[in-house]
């Protein structure tokens, strides 16, 4: 059967499938939880597993269908806690294929192809269903959290396309409540044309991306778990979807657009003295590069003042792979 989330009755929630093809090939469906309050309101939608080994998102969108009373709602809050269901379940990237999130069947990454197309490949065909639904939103907000080989700094991420959404997006960014907040551009590889969050902030769905969750701990912890959920919550009651307000963080900076990657001076066992979100100096020792015997090889040092925005948690690196990503920290929001 055919489960469509926008008829689940008011005062009600229901999880389905909402079928996406079925063949000889694959058989592929969209998991939609829809919570619909007992007044009527604007529509919150939130997805994950749109990198699918991103589990903290997951997780988090999970937990929230389950939170949420439709008798204490306001409009209709949508979840789908995996968009891409074929790399889900074959578990990528454990199969090593080069793009992250590709589907095993067609080897395309979801997030360059939206809004899909139902007349082409399996990924096309998955984005397109998840874009029919999500079409139908206010107010979205996409949970990341860092992949396999990532250790992930907690922030928000605005796409500007100088349009007045940009106003509702960053207001969602900020309200979010993390401790920094990331715009983006269309120039910007995360926030371009064929991304999901340009295509919905585009044709007009505000769209913000929420980053909690170290990638290479494969059990999330409950701390990045609940930065999504509360991050939510106080969008439903900026909102007026839910009674209360929302939670302000103490010190919410922005960060600035140019990435400082840092990569391996030599061959050699990593040695990682800085994490995500610890703040650095212009020249400080963050890493060692080490032979086996112990010695150190090379000293990594920070290019930039700025934060630690990914650590790459390898153990054996050769010259020129990324260690580090950095980004300057800016002013305050205001928020």
């Amino acid at each position: 059967m055919t489960f469509d989330p926008f008829k689940v009755p008011k005062g009600q929630k229901k999880f389905g499938y909402v079928p996406v093809v079925d063949n000889l090939l694959v058989d592929a469906k969209v998991p939609v939880g829809v919570v619909n309050g007992v007044e009527d309101g604007p529509t919150l939608a939130v997805t994950g597993g749109l990198y699918p080994t991103e589990y903290c998102g997951v997780e988090a969108a999970s937990r929230l269908y389950q939170l949420i009373d439709p008798e204490k709602l306001r409009g209709r809050f949508i979840t789908i806690p995996v968009m891409n269901m074929p790399a889900f379940q074959w578990r990528l990237r454990w199969l090593n294929l080069k793009s992250t999130g590709s589907s095993p069947f067609d080897g395309v990454g979801i997030n360059g192809v939206f809004p899909g197309d139902p007349e082409g490949g399996l990924t096309q065909h998955i984005a397109y269903a998840n874009y029919q639904i999500l079409k139908k939103a206010d107010y979205h907000v996409d949970f990341r959290g860092g992949d396999l080989p990532e250790s992930h700094l907690v922030h928000t991420i605005q796409l500007r396309i100088g349009e007045k959404i940009d106003e509702t997006t960053e207001a969602m960014a900020k309200v979010f409540g993390l401790e920094y907040v990331l715009p983006g551009t269309p120039e910007i590889g995360h926030t371009s044309p064929g991304t999901m969050i340009h295509t919905l902030v585009s044709n007009g769905v505000a769209s913000i991306i929420s980053e909690s969750g170290l990638g290479y701990r494969t059990q999330p912890r409950e701390e990045f778990i609940q930065d999504h959920v509360r991050g939510t919550v106080n969008l439903l009651k900026h909102f007026k979807m839910m009674g209360g307000k929302p939670e302000k963080p103490e010190n919410q900076r922005y960060l600035d657009m140019e990435w400082e990657g840092v990569m391996a001076p030599e061959a050699g066992i990593f040695e990682a003295h800085a994490d995500y979100g610890d703040i650095l100096s212009l020249g400080e020792t963050i890493g060692l590069i080490k032979d086996l015997e112990g010695s150190i090889l090379a000293e990594v040092k920070s290019p930039i003042d700025g934060v630690v925005h990914t650590m790459y948690p390898a153990r054996l690196v050769f010259p020129g792979e990324r260690l580090y990503t950095l980004l300057r920290i800016g002013e305050k929001t205001g928020w």
